[in-house]
């Protein structure tokens, strides 16, 4: 007979950790199953740090989703005496007059200051004097404006999984790793998951497989690409000191004619750490299982071309990794129910840009699971509007 719970959870990431902990804490019998053992560095969240901001360049209809995640962070550093949200600020920045489209939006600076503005977000619109004055660390043209947040920042991935599923097991959740989801099938009288262990049974089933959510959910295979991304550490030149925390918020610089968007942080563990600074790519798609975790010396050597003429570091790198990005056409998450049931809800491809919101989005599948609807507008996340 197959082991029962209220709610199987398959994938233990981002969102499927915050999920389980969401669960738990509302006294749930929710299980997790993971085909690694997280918080690990096979899928998108691992890294040391990932950026988050409220004044969104992709649109205020992220901006519920985001805002919640922090306060949720907030509490998990109070109930685990661990630092996992660093407001250190956000310098979104670029040239105003030629931008190229960041994230599905045309013009990812305009509105980062409108949904600030819009919003009551406090910020400041910086021109490039100003710029140049108050961050000497970059290498500002005459004609780039920036718009700083001084409650953005980074989170700590795996540090913000890790609590999320210590506290969910001591809220009596359990946990399966190393463990393979192969399939589920959803009837009137609940769902079954079948994994290369055994069968599972439950109410309701959440998928936040990430990378390997398309083979568990075909409807969205044709909607979602795995790209490989790279991740660098650098070391920084000049005054080590000004690359601090304390010093130089995140930042992330806009694409134009003279080169493709940017974003890294300060230097969080001391120059010898170094400055972490990575791009995105999405011309070349991957299987999940076969994105190559080896970083050549030509990928470095390109990421130093790129920044360097911006940013006001050296050409040695410390270290890089690889991750994976799971991308849609238009750049926007994917959030719904399965064609096939609605006891079966699923969050991914959530497109480069998910961690920030992963906190709020695993909340928001707890309460359709438990209550049948969230306090959250999902609706832009429909997977029907690929139809």
């Amino acid at each position: 007979m197959a082991t029962r719970a209220d709610v199987i959870v398959a994938g233990l990431g981002a969102v499927g950790s915050a999920a389980l902990y969401q669960l738990a804490r509302r006294g749930v019998r929710a299980l997790g199953i993971d085909r690694f053992a997280p918080p690990h560095t096979r899928g998108s969240s691992h890294g040391d740090t990932r950026i988050t901001r409220l004044a969104l360049g992709e649109g205020a209809q992220y901006l519920p989703l985001a805002r919640r995640s922090h306060e949720i962070w907030r509490e998990l550093e109070g109930a685990t005496e661990r630092t996992l949200f660093r407001a250190v600020g956000c310098l979104v920045y670029g040239c105003a007059a030629d931008q190229a489209a960041a994230h599905g939006s045309g013009d990812f600076l305009q509105t980062t200051i409108e949904v600030a503005a819009r919003h009551g977000i406090a910020h400041e619109v910086l021109d490039a004097s100003t710029l140049r004055a108050r961050f000497p660390q970059l290498r500002i043209a005459a004609d780039e404006v920036g718009c700083l947040e001084a409650g953005g920042g980074f989170v700590h991935p795996e540090a913000c999984i890790a609590a999320q599923l210590a506290l969910a097991r001591q809220r009596g959740a359990r946990t399966q790793t190393d463990e393979r989801v192969l399939d589920w099938r959803a009837s009137p009288a609940g769902v079954e998951v079948t994994t290369d262990r055994g069968a599972y049974a439950a109410d309701h089933l959440i998928l936040a497989a990430g990378a390997w959510l398309p083979a568990l959910l075909p409807e969205l295979a044709p909607h979602a690409r795995i790209c490989r991304q790279v991740m660098f550490w650098f070391l920084p030149a000049g005054d080590a000191a000004a690359f601090a925390p304390e010093h130089l918020p995140v930042f992330v610089r806009l694409p134009d004619r003279r080169g493709e968007m940017f974003y890294g942080f300060p230097a969080i563990d001391g120059a010898a750490g170094g400055i972490k600074l990575a791009t995105e790519q999405f011309a070349r798609s991957t299987a999940p299982d076969d994105v190559a975790p080896r970083v050549s010396d030509d990928e470095t050597a390109a990421m130093y071309a790129r920044a360097a003429p911006h940013l006001r570091i050296g050409p040695r790198c410390l270290r890089a990794v690889a991750c994976k990005y799971t991308v849609t056409p238009d750049f926007a998450f994917v959030v719904d129910h399965a064609p096939q049931s609605a006891r079966v809800w699923f969050a991914s491809a959530c497109s480069g840009h998910g961690f920030k919101h992963s906190a709020a989005l695993g909340e928001a599948l707890a309460e359709i699971a438990i209550d049948g609807r969230t306090r959250f507008d999902l609706s832009p996340f429909r997977l029907q509007r690929f139809a």
